[in-house]
Order: structure tokens, then sequence, then C-alpha cells
């Protein structure tokens, strides 16, 4: 599966041209006096495909619009060809995704280089779904590990836009699985609250059906997160945004993450403690169904099936 991707085909945002190029994905890079390497300044967008289309990109160019408002960036002539450039991707990788079944698309943009200047410039590019992760989270559910590192959303720079800089998840994401070989960590905000993790933000519902989340402003602002809250408007039910304790987990009914590649699954244990259902609750088997049902593709099956044709492969 690596090799298929790393030799895989990407789209290079030509800055001198304001153009699409496709390259191969192995022939492109940064170079070391870019902005986003010096700085850490990219932004980033990934979206996966589902029956090997995408079903909505515009929430994830809304997001990277406003980042590149606050890099000083000029979005539109990207914005204009993104569609064609996107299809013409798809086309190009068609061997690619027939036998992956389907895979994320990887959108990462910096605003220029040390010695040239501020200019537009991005990469767009495939990742594999990892689907035995999927399957797992599906039928298992998620255990979740308290972090003492900060999302920092909301505080080093505005929560709705989505950076590449990512090293508070990766640091939390190393501790947790010291302790945990398959779980995530939870980090907290800088006031002890309990925040996101890499993979998902995370809603607490109540044993009255209530549903929670932590403040807006205290995490990156998912667009899983905002299509769950339409999904939820659709059976008159809301969100609403407030501290949460992580000692509220724990007399929870149901925890729930949702997130870009897995979508919506359970979290089962905080720690060595459970929390939730063992299974899957109603509120996170309404909502799978619901997102299910409203893309036409079952994405639970899905994995269930990638993830066994994968273990069959090794054996």
């Amino acid at each position: 599966m690596t090799d298929a991707f790393q030799n895989s085909l990407a789209l290079r945002w030509e800055p001198s041209l304001s153009k699409f190029e496709i390259r191969e994905l192995s022939k492109i890079s940064w170079p070391v006096t870019n902005l986003g390497c010096m700085h850490g300044a990219f932004l980033v967008e990934r979206a996966r495909t589902f029956g090997r289309k995408f079903v909505n990109l515009d929430p994830h160019l809304h997001r990277l619009s406003l980042g590149c408002d606050l890099l000083g960036i000029p979005f539109g002539p990207f914005r204009r060809q993104f569609q064609s450039g996107v299809e013409s991707l798809l086309s190009e990788s068609r061997t690619l995704l027939e036998s992956q079944d389907d895979a994320s698309l990887c959108i990462v943009v910096s605003p220029g280089d040390y010695y040239t200047g501020q200019a537009f410039q991005a990469v767009v590019h495939w990742l594999p779904i990892p689907w035995r992760t999927l399957a797992d989270w599906y039928r298992h559910g998620s255990t979740l590990i308290r972090v003492q590192y900060a999302s920092g959303a909301g505080e080093c720079w505005p929560s709705n836009i989505k950076s590449r800089s990512r090293l508070n998840y990766f640091l939390a994401d190393r501790e947790a699985k010291r302790r945990s070989e398959h779980s995530l960590g939870l980090l907290c905000t800088s006031r002890g609250m309990v925040a996101d993790c890499s993979a998902a933000n995370l809603l607490v519902v109540d044993k009255a059906g209530a549903i929670f989340s932590p403040r807006r402003e205290d995490i990156v602002q998912g667009t899983s997160l905002a299509y769950v809250e339409q999904l939820l408007a659709g059976i008159g039910m809301n969100i609403e945004y407030r501290d949460i304790h992580f000692e509220e987990m724990y007399d929870a009914a149901e925890v729930l993450l949702v997130g870009n590649t897995g979508c919506l699954w359970p979290a089962v244990a905080l720690g060595k403690r459970p929390i939730g259902t063992a299974n899957n609750g109603p509120i996170c088997t309404t909502l799978q169904e619901r997102w299910e049902k409203s893309i036409g593709f079952n994405w639970r099956s899905q994995a269930s099936r990638m993830a066994d044709a994968l273990a069959s492969d090794a054996h």
C-alpha cells in the first residue's frame, strides 16, 4: 500500500503560472527555505473519498480561505481552478483508487519562501486510509489517554483554521501509545478542560440525552463536527458548547469521536476506566446510520471489508 501512494500522482500549484501541474509525489519537495518549513506556517486540509468520489469539499475550501486571509496570501486563483484540478487528479489516479478502494486527499499550503517572498504555494496529494484502525474503532471503540499537552486552538492561532503545526498532537499520541498501544491522546485546554485529540473532535452525551462539546474557541472547528451538527438538527437535537471537565466523562452515557477520516465512532475508555457504553450507544448508532444514508455510502462496512482483506493478504 505504501509504495502505491509514494509513487502516486499529485497536484503542484505553480505560483508563477497560477495553475496546477500533475507530477509524481516522489518528485515534489519543499525547499528548506520555504516559510512553511522554517516557521511551521503550513495550512492543511484533509478530505477522504467515499466510493472514489468526494461528497462536499466546500467546507474545507472555506476553512482554507480563512487561513489564507490570515497569512496574507491570495486564495482566489487556486480556488477557481481547484475543482477542475481535482477532477483531473481523480481521473489520472483511477488505478490507485481502484486498488485502494478509497483514499484521503491532503491539501498543503505554504505562504512562500524566505528568499523569493510571499506567494501562494500548494501541493495536493493522496494519503492511504488506515482501514484496520478504522475497523477496530467501529467494532471496539477507542481508548483515550489524558495527556498534559494543550490543544492551543484559539490561543496560538484562530480555532477556525487548520494548521499543519501539530507537534502537540504528535507528542500527545506518542505519550498515549506508551501507556496503551492503540489509544489516542486526549488534549486539554490551557485551563485544564477537555479539548480534542489528533484524529477527532469529542462529544459527550449525558444520561438525559443532552450532547456537549468543548467550547468552540478551545478546539479545532472540524468540518465533520459541523456536519454532525447538521445531522442532529435533522432530528431536533443540538450541541451545547461549554467547558467539559475530565471527570464528567466517567458519568457519560456516550462519548463520541468525530473526525474526517473515521467519520464518527465511540470512545469506550479514558485510561483504564470505561466510559459510555461497551458497544455503540443509541446516539452514536443513529448518527452513523444518518451519515451513511445522507451520502449513500456505508463507510463502516467498507472499513471492515478492507481490514479483513488486508488481514487475509498478510497470511
